[in-house]
């Protein structure tokens, strides 16, 4: 009876210590899921009363004044700031113009990112005016950032990226001519292209200008209802005169084609005197597939100035003979090297031999499904500012994107939107429209022949992965611009599982290795994308504000003193090794601050609840020195979404730092261990990377 009683009050005492496990994770990671107020009090400064009065030589211009009378001559100004009445200006926002301004003389029109100044629908008078909340705490008001790319040509033909502020100098503008229509919106549209041609510089201040009014019964209704917009100025058929008008000035030849499901049109350029495509397709032992994807080329493309080269690194007999039978029905140039798998060299290989003026990379998993594919993705790649043009990917038979242009995330190179439902537009249209970016996926990627063998064409060294995107940074460091056509739609048969190679090792250790590869190659891209900005610049799927990471903090102080000398390590053969990790990053970083040591990337135990998990990250030096701290934990819901079948492990993510000096110099072996909060057990895991203190 005794040792009933006892093994009762163990149980009733584990059950208390897992729920208080599972309030204590839930609450983080509520904490977590909402980063943009610990943005906007880390990274905007005091109300310093900055004015338009404070200015003398700028003006501000209301959008909704742009009507049939309007004339900057009228503004005499050096500086015209054109906002909207639908919100209010942030502050310090004259001030920053005016810092820009005078810290970029070349610039002529600049831009700002803004965000939304949420109102309940109760907050206005009976006439519709928006009544004064002034005194009410910001932060309960701001919500849903607009990041805006950097000067980006190509969207702003798609649509009036600008938004509701944007400024220019009077006096480098003031011979454009005003459309004069009596419908403002189209009046500040035609602008807009007229003031960022001839050469004209534009900018963008990567920080939160304008706040813009929105009215809903939630937060969540407004978010929703904003996220998959696209009625913004420009957008529509309404815009195609002036578009077109833009087209006659710059010399190019295109017509506007409208999209009846979506409403939005897009340009679709004629690339002069009808240049050939050379269509490479590495291939390998993938017979049927790569008959479905030559067959799909021949039957849906109505540009038919191609060729077809098949490049194979060494298939078995039987599918050699299958591939040279297909050369009966389809014309297609064969060639067969056997060699290791290197798609960088197979890709370049097929160039050599391409006859073409502009080159297609074309996976042989790749399935065209609508005939003005090329004509579209050429158009647009023989513009003269265009680098690399890309396609939407969608799963087969499916609506869920696999690819709408890379992003460079902080966790990497991926690609936004990943097996989200195309039927709705996300985030300002980025599955929508035609969008620059930093990188398009060589699954289907077309540019200039000669633009490919002066960048050295993909680089060998990438044998695998991230070949596509060294090409697309090299080709923006040479100041041309990578183009997402997202009206451009193919089917990519790549396994909608495919995610499921996250929790191979060996795969994740040569991925690790050539994201390596490609930051050593271009230190200026790591972390670093400027067509999402910062703020958005998160490793997940979806357009979400990221997380600040502790060592981005202005004012942070007192993280070194949680690490503290540990116990030696247990004898490895004893050691429960069952945690799984792995390591994004471990390296030296120099923040403004201080100098630290970044350790990060993410951490579980399979088949167990891991809420009830407390980790540390261990340092062992060659003596046998062991050090701990516990890890600084991170929502992860791109880790969650391929982690399907495990417990609580949207906290998965680990990011942890030591500034300069806290550790003796030497080489750190790095270990993970994790206590099980409701029991004794303890386990390990040692990292594949060591940290070399200096």
């Amino acid at each position: 009876m005794k040792k009933i009683m006892i093994s009762r009050i163990k149980t009733a005492i584990q059950d208390k210590l897992y729920e208080n496990c599972i309030t204590e994770y839930r609450r983080e990671l509520r904490c977590q899921t909402d980063p943009y107020l610990v943005w906007i009090k880390e990274n905007e400064g005091a109300d310093d009363g900055d004015t338009e009065e404070s200015y003398p030589s700028l003006g501000v211009v209301y959008m909704e004044q742009c009507t049939g009378g309007f004339s900057l001559a009228d503004i005499n100004k050096e500086y015209i700031v054109f906002v909207s009445r639908g919100g209010k200006i942030s502050v310090n926002a004259f001030r920053e113009i005016m810092k820009y301004f005078d810290g970029h003389k070349a610039v002529d029109v600049v831009y700002a990112d803004e965000d939304v100044w949420m109102l309940p629908e109760e907050d206005e008078d009976a006439q519709g005016r928006v009544l004064s909340r002034e005194a009410d705490d910001e932060l309960a008001h701001r919500i849903y950032p607009w990041t805006k790319p950097m000067w980006s040509p190509d969207t702003l033909f798609s649509f009036f990226y600008f938004g509701n502020i944007f400024a220019v100098r009077r006096n480098a503008l003031a011979s454009v001519e005003w459309l004069g229509d009596e419908d403002y919106r189209k009046n500040i549209y035609d602008f807009a292209l007229k003031a960022t041609e001839s050469g004209k510089r534009v900018g963008h201040i990567e920080k939160i200008l304008f706040h813009a009014y929105e009215r809903g019964r939630s937060r969540e209704e407004i978010e929703e209802r904003l996220m998959h917009e696209t009625k913004y100025i420009g957008v529509g058929p309404a815009y195609d005169f002036i578009r077109k008008a833009a087209m006659e000035r710059r010399g190019l030849q295109g017509r506007m084609f409208l999209d009846s499901m979506t409403g939005i049109t897009y340009p679709v350029y004629e690339a002069p005197e009808n240049p050939c495509v050379s269509i490479i397709i590495p291939s390998k032992d993938n017979s049927a597939v790569l008959r479905q994807c030559i067959a799909s080329i021949y039957d849906h493309t109505a540009y038919k100035n191609f060729e077809i080269i098949v490049v194979d690194n060494g298939s078995t007999a039987q599918t050699r003979i299958r591939t040279e039978n297909l050369r009966e029905s389809y014309a297609f140039t064969y060639i067969y090297k056997p060699m290791a798998f290197n798609f960088s060299a197979m890709c370049n290989l097929g160039v050599a031999q391409a006859k073409g003026e502009y080159i297609l990379l074309l996976n042989d998993d790749m399935e065209v499904i609508e005939d003005s594919w090329l004509t579209r993705m050429l158009g647009q790649a023989a513009l003269g500012h265009v680098g690399a043009v890309g396609a939407k990917l969608l799963y087969p038979q499916t609506t869920l994107i696999q690819h709408a242009g890379i992003s460079n995330t902080i966790y990497g190179p991926g690609h936004k939107l990943k097996k989200m439902d195309d039927t709705v537009s996300y985030y300002y249209g980025r599955n929508r429209f035609i969008y620059d970016m930093i990188g398009v996926t060589a699954a289907c990627l077309l540019m200039r022949k000669s633009y490919y063998v002066a960048m050295g064409g993909l680089y060998n060294g990438l044998a695998v992965a991230y070949n596509d995107v060294d090409l697309c940074f090299r080709l923006c460091m040479k100041g041309l611009y990578n183009v997402q056509r997202n009206d451009v739609v193919l089917y990519h048969h790549e396994s909608l599982s495919r995610g499921d190679d996250m929790q191979d090792k060996e795969k994740l250790k040569r991925l690790a290795a050539e994201k390596d590869m490609l930051y050593r190659r271009h230190r200026k891209f790591y972390r670093q994308d400027p067509f999402i900005g910062t703020l958005m610049n998160s490793g997940e799927p979806e357009y979400h504000c990221r997380w600040l990471e502790g060592y981005e903090f202005v004012n942070l102080t007192g993280y070194d003193e949680k690490l503290q000398e540990g116990k030696p390590l247990p004898n490895e053969r004893g050691m429960n090794q069952a945690i799984m990790v792995v390591v994004e990053d471990c390296c030296k970083e120099a923040y403004t601050q201080k100098t630290y040591y970044l350790i990060k990337g993410w951490a579980y135990v399979p088949g167990a609840d891991n809420a009830r998990y407390k980790f540390k990250i261990l340092f062992r030096n060659a003596l046998g020195d062991v050090w701990e701290m516990p890890v600084q934990k991170r929502y992860r819901k791109d880790v969650a979404a391929i982690l399907e079948g495990e417990k609580n492990v949207e906290m998965t993510g680990f990011c942890s730092w030591i500034f300069d000096g806290v550790l003796p110099p030497g080489t750190y072996e790095l270990w993970m261990t994790a206590k099980d909060s409701c029991s004794r057990q303890r386990l390990y895991r040692k990292m594949d990377k060591q940290l070399v203190i200096d």
